[in-house]
């Protein structure tokens, strides 16, 4: 192949690794394609990638493929992450490309006396040179790639060049992938940590026990912000300087936090944290770090949640400990109204008026889609008012707007954010032609009452062009659509990358997922109420029953799938009555 041939291949390689990682949020799904175009064009020997884990410098994960030949008999591959291997007994020059941050090339490994520890390898395996390409993230190293070089291989200095070019483009896929596990992450904690408010909150709504109550939150807060204690104080009335602490039963060396309170609830902050603390207590206990979050009841500071001694304290931790701490003062004023009967029959009178809003709120919201389609859903809350929320729009003789969204929690709160997002929606749906534009444009709308009263929302903004039968979708950190194809089967391919959920973050973006619809007889979306429901054994019903009961019923009119789904939870709870909303959406075939 001439110079100039070669020069073509390699760019035209350089876009198509380039258009893998920007399309990609998974570096594991793609590596393995990304070595092998850069070796279709580039010759040396063998390329293997080896990751650090987090700033962890003491092993090297090797995450070749079996596909690179001579790798898996040297190092079996019986690890999703990779072969955890020594660092240490990598050559010196490794150590010293990741240190000094450069690419290193070792000509001959049996002529450098950096490379002497590894001749019996490279004798057995028939290499004679080496190069390492540092990946760099942020000005920290991640990993690195090398490239292994036989008497008759030759490299000139533009393929080197072309090489480091693909290790940039392997930092920057490290970099998305890190990124999307993150959001992730932190999706799946406010979840957890969302259900457990939710069950603590039913069970001091039925007991009427609010130690029970706080002692649980507490132990929920240690394990959320992976901390080794925390504590929840009150100081209100009859519960002052009542203590709840909860210490992490894998650590044997508790410690007091207690002496510190004093100057957190002094300090003006709502929250804040520090990682840098240092502070000895009398009983010999040291405090390296701390996060809090007061009690608010009105005006009046109430108490606070502090937790110690993680390793890292970061604003996600913040945020989740702020809607803890909110939830904590709702339950004690819970608390307060199931005490007297009067205020209680009140509040339930009130809350079935909002039941009603509520109905009104999600009318009208089953559509005609055109010839083929139609919008329909099933909504069931669990309480008198519920969190769910579906509404459908009609913006023109061609296209048509929804969103389902998951509010935390439920009653008034949820009812008034419910309200809040129909309005915003309605007046954006004029405005903007993406969903993911008036996704980005309703968090910022609503992100500073959000705040204000601690709650956030999943959801999913989708686009019908019912003349195109083209749908796009945007993700706020809910459950991607299942879809159905026209065999029955689910369809895997399509997969609604997730932005993080709306009142997170007053600056955040949110994208566009868009294809074809026609040849998917139905497309499903839900909350967790259906997934989270329970039979006798604790087991959930859970995604693979939900995409079961689809793929068997998908061919049905919307009414009798619907019925059947009835049927289908009751079946498998042993009851009628859940323990959170239900709502199906579905787009599909009339």
């Amino acid at each position: 192949m001439s110079n100039s041939n070669n020069d073509v291949s390699k760019m035209k390689n350089l876009v198509d690794i380039s258009a893998m990682v920007t399309q990609s949020t998974d570096f594991f799904s793609i590596k393995d394609r990304i070595v092998e175009k850069m070796l279709e064009v580039v010759h040396p020997a063998k390329a293997c990638v080896n990751l650090f884990y987090k700033n962890n410098y003491q092993h090297a994960y090797l995450v070749c493929s079996e596909t690179l030949e001579y790798i898996p008999q040297v190092f079996p591959m019986n690890s999703p992450r990779g072969v955890k291997i020594d660092f240490s007994e990598y050559p010196r020059y490794v150590h010293e490309a990741v240190k000094t941050k450069k690419r290193i090339y070792i000509k001959n490994i049996f002529e450098d006396e950096r490379a002497k520890e590894e001749r019996e390898l490279a004798k057995a395996e028939g290499y004679i040179g080496r190069i390492v390409f540092p990946f760099i993230i942020n000005d920290a190293v991640v990993g690195f790639m090398t490239c292994f070089l036989t008497v008759d291989d030759f490299i000139t200095d533009q393929d080197i060049d072309f090489i480091s070019s693909v290790a940039s483009l392997i930092s920057l896929s490290i970099e998305i992938t890190t990124k999307n596990n993150n959001t992730q992450l932190l999706v799946h904690k406010l979840r957890g940590a969302i259900s457990s408010i939710n069950e603590a909150t039913r069970k001091l709504y039925l007991n009427k026990n609010i130690n029970g109550f706080l002692e649980h939150l507490s132990k929920q807060a240690c394990n959320i912000t992976n901390s080794k204690e925390a504590i929840i104080i009150i100081n209100e009335q009859e519960y002052r300087n009542k203590v709840f602490n909860y210490y992490n039963t894998e650590d044997k060396n508790k410690i007091n936090v207690y002496p510190i309170v004093e100057s957190i609830l002094s300090q003006e902050a709502m929250g804040a944290y520090s990682n840098n603390v240092g502070v000895n207590c009398k009983d010999g206990s040291k405090i390296e770090s701390y996060i809090y979050y007061k009690l608010k009841d009105k005006n009046e500071i109430i108490g606070c949640i502090v937790c110690a001694n993680s390793q890292n304290y970061t604003n996600d931790d913040l945020n989740i400990l702020s809607i803890l701490a909110k939830q904590v003062a709702v339950g004690m004023k819970l608390y307060q109204y199931n005490a007297e009967e009067v205020k209680h029959r009140v509040l339930a009178n009130e809350l079935n008026i909002l039941n009603q809003q509520q109905k009104l709120i999600m009318d009208k919201s089953q559509l005609n889609c055109n010839e083929q389609k139609e919008l329909t859903y099933y909504h069931r809350p669990a309480r008198v008012v519920g969190g769910d929320f579906y509404y459908a729009m009609r913006v023109d003789e061609e296209n048509i707007f929804y969103i389902v969204a998951d509010v935390m929690g439920h009653g008034m709160v949820s009812n008034y954010v419910v309200a809040m997002i129909k309005g915003a929606f309605k007046v954006l749906c004029n405005q903007y032609e993406t969903p993911g534009e008036i996704m980005t444009n309703l968090n910022s709308m609503l992100y500073d009452e959000f705040d204000k009263m601690g709650v956030f929302t999943t959801c999913l903004i989708s686009k019908v062009n019912t003349a195109k039968n083209v749908m796009s979708v945007s993700n706020a950190g809910h459950y991607s659509p299942i879809i159905i194809e026209e065999n029955g089967v689910v369809c895997r391919e399509i997969e609604c990358k997730k932005g993080i959920p709306i009142g997170i973050m007053d600056d955040a973006e949110y994208g566009n997922n868009t294809f074809k619809i026609n040849k998917y007889p139905m497309i499903c979306m839900y909350t967790d109420g259906v997934l989270e429901i329970k039979n006798e054994t604790k087991e959930e019903y859970g995604t693979s029953r939900l995409e079961g009961f689809l793929k068997e019923n998908f061919n049905l009119k919307p009414e009798h799938v619907i019925d059947n789904l009835k049927v289908e939870l009751k079946e498998f709870a042993g009851k009628d009555s859940y323990d959170d909303d239900i709502l199906v959406v579905m787009l599909k075939d009339k």
